[in-house]
C-alpha cells in the first residue's frame, strides 16, 4: 500500500468509527475497504495526528449523517481555508475545496492517492442516473455536462428536457464511454453507479485520461431515507450545500410520517425474470423491503441475504422453485420492470412460467408493475411508499405502480 495514503485511511477510520480527531491513548480498530477486500488494522491515534496534521491540516468537525452509511464528510482547516474531506464507502477520497484554495501542495502530498476538486464542478459526466434526481432536488442540473444514457431514457424531465436542447449531450453508455469527447471537453468529473464496478477497465481508463470517478454507492445504503441523503454528496460537489440541507431534512420529515401509516398485514414480493427464466428478488435488507415495510406491507424474502458475502449487491438469485416456494401464497407480486423489462398482461406472466398460475396473487389480479421511472425518483420515496401503501390497502396505485390485468 502506498506510504502516501495512509494518513489519508487513518483519517477515513476515525471518522467512520465516530471518534474525535484529539490526542487519546491506546488503539482505534479500524475496517478499511478497498477492492472488495476488507482488513482490518490496529492504529495508534496519536500517531495518526502527528502523520495527518504534519501534511497542515486541522481537524474541525465531522458532519454526522442522519441515516447514510456509505459516505462521510469531515471539515478541516488548511492554509486559513476550510476544506472538506468526502470519503465514499471507505476507499474513494475527496478533497473539496474552496476556488481559492491552493491545491499543488495537497497534490504533490498525496497524488492519485486523493482526487482534489474545486467546490462547484460543472461539465460533470453522468452515469449513475439514479442519482439524477439529486442534481433536481438541488438546483444543479447545469453542473451536469454529459449523460451516459439518451434523453428518451430520462425520466427526470429537467435532464431529459436539457439534453434535447443540447445543454446536455449524450456521451457514449456507462461501459462505453466516449472518451475523445469527454478529453476534449475538458470533463472534471465522472460520476458512476455501482455498475462501474463491474468494468473496472472503463474506470481505469477514465483515470488515466485524468478525469476523475467518483462510485455512487446510494444503491447499497438500506433505506429510502439513506439513499436520499446522498444529495449532500451533491450538494457538496456542486457547492448547493444549504439547498441539500434543506431538501433532505424536509423529505426525511415525510418519510418519518409516512413510516406511520397503517400495518396492513399484506404480505408482498417485489422480483424480476431474467432472460433464462430465473428470479431476481431484493435481500431483505435492501431499501425496497424497507419501503415496502414503511407502506404497511410485509416482503416474503425479509430473512433473504446474498449468499456472496463479499457482495454489497441487494440482488439476489434465485430458482423458480425457490421463489415458488416463498411467494406462491403473498397476497401482492410486484414485477421490477426496470431491469429486464416488463409484460403485457397478467396472461402474459402466466405465459412465461405456467406455474404463475398458482399464485393466489395472481389469482387475485393483485399483480403489479413498476412504472420505469422508479429508480431516478429517489427525491420522491415519501410518494413511492404513500402508491405502495394503496395497494396494500386495495386502492388502485396512482404513480409508480400499474396493475396487471
Amino acid at each position: 500500500m502506498s506510504k502516501k495514503i495512509v494518513p489519508l485511511i487513518l483519517a477515513v477510520s476515525l471518522l467512520f468509527s465516530g471518534c474525535s480527531l484529539l490526542p487519546t491513548s491506546g488503539t482505534q480498530k479500524f475496517v478499511y475497504n478497498t477492492s472488495g477486500s476488507t482488513t482490518a488494522s490496529r492504529v495508534n491515534e496519536k500517531k495518526f495526528l502527528r502523520e495527518f496534521t504534519s501534511k497542515g491540516f486541522q481537524f474541525v468537525r465531522y458532519e454526522d449523517n442522519t441515516v447514510a452509511t456509505k459516505f462521510r464528510i469531515s471539515e478541516f482547516k488548511k492554509y486559513g481555508k476550510i476544506v472538506k474531506l468526502l470519503v465514499i464507502d471507505g476507499n474513494q477520497n475527496y478533497l473539496i475545496c474552496p476556488s481559492d484554495f491552493s491545491t499543488d501542495e495537497v497534490k504533490s502530498a498525496f497524488g492519485d492517492d486523493l482526487t482534489v476538486l474545486t467546490q462547484g464542478v460543472k461539465n460533470i459526466y453522468l452515469a449513475a442516473t439514479a442519482c439524477g434526481a439529486d442534481f433536481r432536488a438541488i438546483n444543479a442540473i447545469d453542473s451536469i455536462g454529459y449523460s451516459s444514457i439518451k434523453a428518451e431514457d430520462w425520466y427526470v424531465e429537467e435532464i431529459r428536457s436539457a439534453m434535447e436542447n443540447g445543454s446536455i449531450k449524450f456521451a457514449g453508455k456507462y461501459s462505453a464511454p466516449d472518451y475523445e469527447l469527454l478529453t476534449a471537453k475538458n470533463v472534471p468529473l465522472a460520476i458512476e453507479s455501482t455498475m462501474i464496478l463491474h468494468t473496472p477497465a472503463v474506470r481505469e481508463k477514465l483515470q488515466s485520461l485524468g478525469i476523475p470517478v467518483l462510485t455512487d454507492y446510494s444503491s447499497y445504503e438500506s433505506s429510502a431515507e439513506a439513499r436520499m441523503e446522498w444529495v449532500k454528496v451533491y450538494g457538496l460537489i456542486t457547492g448547493h450545500e444549504q439547498e441539500a440541507s434543506d431538501f433532505f431534512e424536509k423529505k426525511y420529515d415525510e418519510i418519518r410520517k409516512v413510516d406511520d401509516l397503517k400495518k396492513t398485514g399484506k404480505t408482498c414480493a417485489f422480483f424480476s425474470l431474467d432472460a433464462d427464466g430465473n428470479v431476481v428478488v431484493r435481500s431483505g435488507s435492501d431499501y425496497i423491503p424497507e419501503m415496502i415495510r414503511a407502506a404497511g406491507g410485509e416482503y416474503v424474502f425479509s430473512d433473504l441475504e446474498n449468499p456472496d458475502k463479499k457482495s454489497h449487491s441487494a440482488s439476489v438469485n434465485v430458482t423458480f422453485e425457490e421463489f415458488y416456494k416463498t411467494a406462491k401464497d403473498a397476497d401482492v407480486l410486484i414485477l421490477n420492470t426496470t431491469i429486464e423489462g416488463g409484460v403485457s398482461s397478467l396472461s402474459a406472466l402466466t405465459d412465461q412460467n405456467k406455474l404463475f398460475n398458482d399464485f393466489k396473487a395472481v389469482k387475485s389480479g393483485e399483480v403489479y408493475e413498476t412504472a420505469d421511472s422508479l429508480y431516478q425518483s429517489v427525491d420522491k420515496s415519501a410518494e413511492v411508499i404513500k402508491d405502495m401503501h394503496r395497494i396494500f390497502t386495495g386502492e388502485e396505485p396512482e404513480d409508480f405502480f400499474t396493475r396487471l390485468s
